[in-house]
Formats: C-alpha cells, sequence, structure tokens
C-alpha cells in the first residue's frame, strides 16, 4: 500500500466512523420486544450516506486485516453464525449486539491505518523501497496480463508453476540490477563500460 492510498482510505474510515457517531448519538432506542430506534431529528440523509459507505468501510478495515464480524447464537433459536457488524448495523439492536461494537472495530482500523501513515510517510523517501515496489511489480506483471485477458490470474499466480514463474523472474532482474550496479561502479572507477567495450573485452578473452 502507497502513503496516499493510507492516507486515502484513513479518511475514508474516519469520516463513516464520523457519521454512524452522529446518527446513534441522535436517536433513542425503544426497550419494548420490537428494540426499534427513534430519531430525534431528521437523519436521513445521514443514514442515506451511511449505506453508501458501508461496503467501502468493510473493504477498508479488510485491507489491513481488521475482522468486522462477531460470532452470535440467536437467543430463541440457538442458530450461530457471523454477523457482520457494519453490513448489519440497522439490525443490531434486534440481534442484541452493543452498537460500540461497531466502534471498537473502526477504532482498531484507525488506529492501524494511522500507524501504517506514519510508517509509509517515512519510506517514501527511501529509494530501496520504490525499488522493491518496483521490484515486485516487474514480477507480477505476466499475472496481470493474464488476469486482463480473463484467465483466473490469482489462481496461477499461487500455483507450482506460478511460483516457478515468479523465481525465475525475480532471478533474472536481480541478475540484471547486479550487473547494472557493477557496470556502474567500474565506470565510477574509471573504466569502460559502453557495449563496445565490453564485446571487445570478452572478445579479446
Amino acid at each position: 500500500m502507497l502513503y496516499w492510498e493510507a492516507r486515502s482510505r484513513l479518511a475514508e474510515v474516519r469520516a463513516f466512523r464520523a457519521l454512524v457517531h452522529e446518527y446513534f448519538s441522535n436517536t433513542a432506542r425503544d426497550n419494548t420486544y420490537r428494540r426499534t430506534r427513534h430519531p430525534l431529528k431528521d437523519l436521513s440523509e445521514v443514514r442515506e450516506q451511511i449505506n453508501k459507505d458501508i461496503p467501502a468501510a468493510v473493504r477498508n478495515c479488510y485491507k489491513v486485516g481488521q475482522p468486522v464480524s462477531v460470532d452470535y447464537i440467536h437467543p430463541g433459536r440457538g442458530v450461530k453464525g457471523q454477523v457482520n457488524v457494519i453490513e448489519s448495523i440497522w439490525g443490531l439492536d434486534n440481534m442484541q449486539i452493543p452498537v460500540s461494537t461497531v466502534f471498537d472495530y473502526l477504532d482498531r482500523a484507525i488506529g492501524i491505518y494511522e500507524e501504517q501513515v506514519k510508517i509509509l510517510r517515512r519510506q517514501r523517501w527511501n529509494p530501496f523501497y520504490w525499488l522493491r515496489l518496483g521490484f515486485l511489480w516487474f514480477i507480477g506483471l505476466p499475472f496481470r496480463l493474464l488476469g486482463a485477458a480473463g484467465f483466473n490470474a490469482p489462481a496461477i499466480e499461487a500455483s507450482l508453476g506460478g511460483k516457478i514463474v515468479k523465481a525465475f523472474i525475480g532471478f533474472a532482474v536481480s541478475i540484471v540490477a547486479f550487473a547494472s550496479a557493477l557496470l556502474q561502479a567500474l565506470s565510477l572507477l574509471g573504466f569502460k563500460t559502453g557495449w563496445r567495450d565490453l564485446w571487445q573485452l570478452v572478445h579479446h578473452k
């Protein structure tokens, strides 16, 4: 993940948390068997925006490995399962899942993104960081081309053959990078490193 992507995702999670906080801070819960919430003011636009942002909020949490689901057992039927508290945000009261669970997960994701932004802010000035990204991009290029052609690129990349191809490409790129660095060092030391000079050296031998 690049610095700019992490910063953008952090802003999205913060904005989503603020919307959820605004909505639930301005509703009153009915403690009857229906367990419904009544808005204390017009929250239609807030609710609409929350619904629009739910998919992005879930993706942003998953992006940094933050789960958003809890184990749930239906009190009457005893059915067990996993409940995504963000996607099921409007039904949490009926399932007796506290809304604070949503804030807990969002706050954890925000904390992870804040740490990532700090790290990536420093790394963006490190040339080796960009060399590593370029290296990873290059060895993954064949699989992206296969994906663009309609093949199942992730499955091919994860297969034994895909791993062998990635290892071969990585080895070849490493050899080229090492040779380039060696030639650059020789050039700085005053040696002639042009193609003609190298050819004459090989031919002489």
